[in-house]
C-alpha cells in the first residue's frame, strides 16, 4: 500500500465537487488507486513527477522555438558542455542516437548548431551551438528553473539535499542496470 498523502480541497470533499477541484480530486483519487499495490511504486513515481515536469515545458520549447524534445535535449546538452559528438549526447541523455542525429540535422537546418573540427582529431568533427542556438537555451533554461522551483519548493534545503544526494547515487549505480535503446 501506498504513503500517497490525498489532501480534500479546502471543502472538506474529496470526488464529488464540480470543476477544478473535482478534476483535482478525481486525479488524486485515480493516482491513489493506481499506487496502491503498484509493483514499481518507486520507478512509477519518478516518472510521473517527470512527466508533469516536463510536458509543459516541451509545449513551450515547441511554441517559444518550434523545437521537439530531442532537439531541446542537444541544445540543453551543448549548453552546458560543447564539443559533444550525437553519440556522446545519447550517451548522457540515454536517448537514441538514431534520435539525436535526427535532432542534430535539424538543428543544423534551423542554424542552432554547427559540425566544427574537434580540436583533439580534426578528422572528426564535433557540435557547437551557434549564437542563435545559445539565444534559444538562454530564452528556456529560465522556465525550466522557474518550474523545477515549483516542483520541489515544498521540500526544505536539507530535504532537497538529501533528494540530490539520492539521485546521484542512482546514477552512479546506473551501470548495473541501464542500457542504451
Amino acid at each position: 500500500m501506498s504513503n500517497l498523502s490525498i489532501r480534500p480541497d479546502s471543502s472538506g470533499q474529496t470526488g464529488q465537487e464540480n470543476g477544478a477541484a473535482a478534476t483535482i480530486s478525481r486525479r488524486a483519487a485515480d493516482l491513489a488507486q493506481i499506487l496502491d499495490r503498484n509493483p514499481i511504486l518507486d520507478a512509477y513515481l519518478l516518472n510521473y513527477l517527470a512527466n508533469f515536469y516536463v510536458g509543459p515545458l516541451l509545449k513551450l520549447v515547441d511554441a517559444r522555438h518550434g523545437l521537439t524534445r530531442p532537439e531541446w535535449i542537444v541544445v540543453f546538452c551543448l549548453s552546458q558542455h560543447d564539443g559533444l559528438n550525437a553519440q556522446q549526447i545519447g550517451d548522457v541523455t540515454g536517448r537514441p542516437k538514431s534520435s539525436i542525429s535526427h535532432a542534430i540535422k535539424l538543428l543544423e537546418r534551423k542554424k542552432l548548431l554547427r559540425r566544427i573540427p574537434d580540436p583533439a582529431d580534426g578528422r572528426r568533427r564535433v557540435l557547437q551551438l551557434t549564437a542563435a542556438g545559445g539565444r534559444a537555451y538562454d530564452d528556456l533554461v529560465g522556465f525550466f528553473m522557474e518550474r523545477e522551483q515549483a516542483m520541489l519548493g515544498c521540500l526544505t534545503d536539507a530535504e532537497r539535499r538529501s533528494l540530490r544526494k539520492l539521485m546521484l547515487k542512482l546514477v552512479d549505480h546506473m551501470e548495473r542496470w541501464a542500457h542504451s535503446y
